[in-house]
C-alpha cells in the first residue's frame, strides 16, 4: 500500500551488442575548433585551428556502462580520455542486469565539460530504461553549474506528464531559467512540442543540437525539431556535465538502467540513427506483456477470501480522492457474491468506521477478512491517534455473528505482540494477514525494521488478535527491484498449492516501480525457522509485463469455483501515468486511481506460480 513517497516508475535489460564500426561515424578523432599558444611574455592568445576533416569528426565520448571497474573514474571507451568521475558508487550496479548500470539513491556520473564546450553541434545518444517515473529528474545534462542553471540543455526520460522531454535554454532568465526552455516538452508549453509518454522498457533517446535546431528522437523515430537562438558556446566555460542528474539542486537524481551513452560532434542523420536503434534494441520487450480490464476501480489493496457459507468476500482500502477530502480511509468496505465475477458489480455495504472506534482512526489500510475457526475477522491498519495519522499499527475487528456482511462488529482492538517479543506492531505496522499451514495458525505483516520489511508469527486461533511466538524477519529489500524510490517489502499473501507455501509480496515505492516479489518452503517444514524459506531473485510481475496498466502490486490469492487459483492486485491505469486522471499533482497517497484487477495463475514445470501471463 502507501504512503508518504510521490516519486514514480522498472525493469529488466539485455545486453546491447554494438554495431556499425569504423568510418568518420565512430572515428576517435577529435574536432578542433581553436588552439591556444603563448607569445614570448607568456600571455595566452588564439589562434583559429585548422578546418577538421571527414576523419576529426565523430563520436567523441562514450561510457558502455557495462561495468563500473573504477572506484573513481569510469572509462572513456571513446579513446580520447574523457573519463568521468564516479559519485555515491555504492548506488550504482551493473551486477543488476548483464550490460547496463543501475543508478539509485544520488548515484551519478560527471563527465569533464570539455566534451561539451564551444561544441555548437552535438550528438547525444543513450539507452535508458528508467524507473524514476514521472517527475522532474535529469538522465544527461550540461549547462552551468549554479544550483538553479542558467543555461543547459537536459534530458529527462518522463517529466512530470510522462512524457519525454529534451530541451536546451534560450534566455537568461536568472530567476525563472526554466522558462526559457525550447525543445521537446519544455516548462511553457507554447515554447516547442510535447514529447511522446515513454512508459518502462528500454528506449533510445537520440538529440541533436545544432546552432540552430534542437532536434529528437526515441526508437529511431523522430519525435520534433525546435528552432532554438542560444548556441551552446554561449553557455561559456564555466559548465559541468552530468549522467544521472542535473545542476538544479530541488531534482532527485535518475533512477533506472542505463547503457550506451554516446556523445558525437557532428549531427548524425536519422539513417545512422535509426541503424543504431535496430542494430540494439531489445528483442523480448513485452514479450508477454498482456492486457487486464479493471475488476473494481478505485480500490487498493484488495482482498478476497471464500468463506464456509459458499459467498466469496471482498474488501479494499476505500480512498481519498485528493488530500482535502475528510471521508478517505476512514472505514471498512464489504462485497460479497457467490461467484469471483459477481463481486464486480455486487452491493457494498459499510461493515464499520472509525468512528465506532476508541482505538483506530484514519487512516484505514489493507483490510482482510478471515474466517477463522468458524469466526470472521478483519484485520486492518490504523491510527492509535486521532491527532497522529501516522500512528500506524494493525488492528483487528470481530464479527458478532455468522454472517460478515449483515451482522455487527466488535473493536479488538491493536494487534498484541507476546510477552517476550516487544518489537512487533511499534512505530509502524500494516499490511497484516493470515493463513493456515500444515495444522498452524499463522499471520504476516509489514513493519518498520529500519525499513519496511516483512515479519512472521504464529497465533492461537481462538484468539487470532495476539502472537504466540516472537516474531520472525521472513524478508526484507536486497535486490534493485525492491529499492527502487524506497526499500520496501510489504503486503504479504499466501498461497498453498502442491505440497509448497508461497509468500508473495510487494516491492519498492507505489508508482510504475511496484512489483511483486515470491518467497517458498514446504508446507511440512518449520516455517519460523528463516532456512525452511527461498526468495527468489527476481519478481513475478512488473509493470513490464502489463499493458495500458503499472505498478502492479498488494495482491490476495484465492480459488475460482472450479478450484483454480486467481490472484486480485492492484494497479494504475495508464492514464495516470500521463497525468489524465485529474490527480497526477497530488501525493500518491490522495491518488484514487488504484484499482483491483483478476489475473489467474499459471503453473510452471518446476511447480513455481507465474503471474506474468
Amino acid at each position: 500500500m502507501k504512503k508518504k513517497q510521490g516519486v514514480f516508475v522498472k525493469a529488466a535489460c539485455l545486453l546491447m551488442v554494438t554495431a556499425m564500426v569504423g568510418g568518420s561515424i565512430f572515428g576517435c578523432g577529435r574536432s578542433e575548433k581553436e588552439e591556444e599558444t603563448k607569445d614570448s611574455g607568456g600571455e595566452k592568445k588564439t589562434e583559429a585551428a585548422k578546418e577538421p576533416n571527414e576523419e576529426t569528426i565523430g563520436l567523441k565520448a562514450y561510457y558502455s556502462l557495462k561495468e563500473i571497474k573504477g572506484s573513481v573514474k569510469l572509462e572513456d571507451e571513446s579513446g580520447n580520455g574523457y573519463d568521468a568521475m564516479i559519485y555515491n558508487k555504492n548506488n550504482m550496479h551493473t551486477e543488476y542486469e548483464k550490460g547496463a548500470a543501475f543508478f539509485s539513491d544520488g548515484a551519478y556520473l560527471e563527465m569533464p565539460a570539455d566534451i561539451f564546450k564551444g561544441e555548437d553541434t552535438l550528438t547525444i545518444s543513450i539507452w535508458l530504461k528508467s524507473y524514476s517515473g514521472a517527475i522532474n529528474t535529469s538522465a544527461v545534462y550540461f549547462g552551468t553549474r549554479q544550483q538553479q542553471p542558467l543555461n543547459y540543455w537536459l534530458l529527462n526520460p518522463s517529466n512530470t506528464a510522462g512524457n519525454l522531454k529534451s530541451v536546451i535554454t534560450d534566455g537568461d532568465n536568472v530567476n525563472e531559467p526554466y522558462k526559457t526552455e525550447v525543445g521537446i516538452s519544455p516548462s511553457v508549453a507554447e515554447n516547442g512540442v510535447e514529447g511522446p509518454t515513454t512508459g518502462m522498457g528500454w528506449n533510445h533517446y537520440v538529440t541533436i543540437i545544432t546552432p540552430t535546431e534542437l532536434t529528437v528522437y526515441m526508437n529511431g523515430e523522430k519525435t520534433g525539431t525546435v528552432k532554438h537562438s542560444k548556441k551552446v558556446s554561449d553557455f561559456g566555460d564555466n559548465i559541468v556535465a552530468y549522467i544521472g542528474k542535473s545542476a538544479y539542486a530541488a531534482d532527485p537524481t535518475y533512477t533506472g538502467f542505463i547503457k550506451e551513452v554516446k556523445i558525437y560532434d557532428e549531427a548524425l542523420t536519422e539513417e545512422k540513427i535509426m541503424a543504431e536503434y535496430e542494430a540494439n534494441k531489445p528483442e523480448q520487450e513485452k514479450v508477454n506483456a498482456t492486457e487486464t480490464e479493471i475488476f473494481i476501480a478505485d480500490r487498493a489493496d484488495p482482498y478476497v477470501t471464500k468463506g464456509s457459507d459458499g459467498y466469496y468476500y471482498f474488501t479494499a482500502s476505500y480512498p481519498m480522492y485528493g488530500a482535502n477530502d475528510k471521508e478517505g480511509y476512514d472505514r471498512i468496505i464489504l462485497r460479497r457474491a457467490s461467484t469471483i465475477e459477481g463481486l464486480k458489480d455486487a452491493e457494498e455495504k459499510v461493515i464499520w468506521d472509525e468512528s465506532e472506534s476508541d482505538s483506530a482512526f484514519r487512516f484505514i489500510w489493507a483490510p482482510e477478512i478471515h474466517e477463522i475457526n468458524g469466526k470472521w475477522y478483519v484485520y486492518f491498519a490504523a491510527s492509535g491517534q486521532s491527532n497522529n495519522v501516522w500512528d500506524i499499527n494493525c488492528h483487528v475487528i470481530a464479527c458478532d455473528g455468522k454472517d460478515p456482511y449483515n451482522d455487527s462488529w466488535t473493536d479488538k482492538g491493536k494487534f498484541m505482540s507476546n510477552d517476550t517479543d516487544k518489537f512487533p506492531f511499534t512505530g509502524f505496522s500494516l499490511d497484516m494477514t493470515y493463513f493456515e499451514c500444515n495444522g498452524r495458525h499463522y499471520v504476516c505483516w509489514a513493519q518498520n525494521g529500519g525499513n519496511s520489511n516483512v515479519y512472521l508469527g504464529e497465533i492461537n486461533p481462538d484468539e487470532p488478535w495476539k502472537l504466540i511466538s516472537n516474531s520472525m524477519l521472513l524478508t526484507k529489500p536486497e535486490y534493485y527491484w525492491e529499492k527502487v524510490s524506497i526499500p520496501v517489502n510489504e503486503g504479504p499473501s499466501a498461497m498453498i498449492h502442491d505440497g509448497k507455501i508461497f509468500m508473495a509480496f510487494s516491492a519498492s515505492a507505489t508508482g510504475p516501480e511496484y512489483c511483486i516479489g515470491l518467497m517458498y518452503a514446504d508446507v511440512t517444514a518449520d516455517l519460523l525457522d528463516i532456512k525452511s524459506w527461498t526468495k527468489l531473485d527476481k519478481p513475478l510481475l512488473t509493470s513490464e509485463d502489463l499493458i495500458g496498466e503499472y505498478g502492479p502490486g498488494h495482491n490476495s490469492f484465492v480459488q475460482d469455483e472450479k478450484g483454480d487459483w486467481v490472484f486480485v492486485y492492484h494497479s494504475r491505469d495508464e492514464k495516470c501515468y500521463k497525468g489524465e486522471c485529474g490527480y497526477g499533482n497530488e501525493d500518491p497517497l490522495y491518488d484514487p486511481c488504484r484499482s483491483a484487477r483478476v489475473r489467474y495463475v499459471k503453473w510452471g514445470d518446476d511447480g513455481m506460480p507465474i503471474l506474468n501471463q
